[in-house]
């Protein structure tokens, strides 16, 4: 991977609004396998809406990260946007360990 996204950072996922049917609109997400839609009565066909989310699952293999914005949304780890890293509170253990 390029950047090191884990899980639990907070990344963000840019989409083009699509085709609209009265208020909800079309999103074209750039690898993402699954048409989404929103229901947006402002947004116009061609706008950019930005989405930010928390990375639920990152598969190092495929290069996914798995985003749970809009539901949970698959895509390519170059395509999404880092926003902040998880930093755990302090004081406190990490629920996993690294293995060795």
């Amino acid at each position: 991977m390029a950047r090191e996204i884990s899980i639990g950072d907070k990344v963000a996922i840019l989409a083009t609004a699509g085709k609209r049917i009265e208020d909800r609109v079309t999103l074209h997400i750039p690898t993402a396998n699954f048409p989404y839609s929103i229901v947006d009565p402002k947004a116009k066909p061609g706008d950019k809406i930005r989405f930010e989310g928390e990375a639920v699952h990152v598969d190092e293999e495929l290069d996914r990260v798995t985003v749970q914005v809009l539901g949970r949304v698959t895509v390519d780890a170059a395509t999404v946007q880092m926003v902040a890293k998880y930093r755990r509170p302090r004081g406190t253990t990490p629920l996993h360990q690294k293995p060795i």
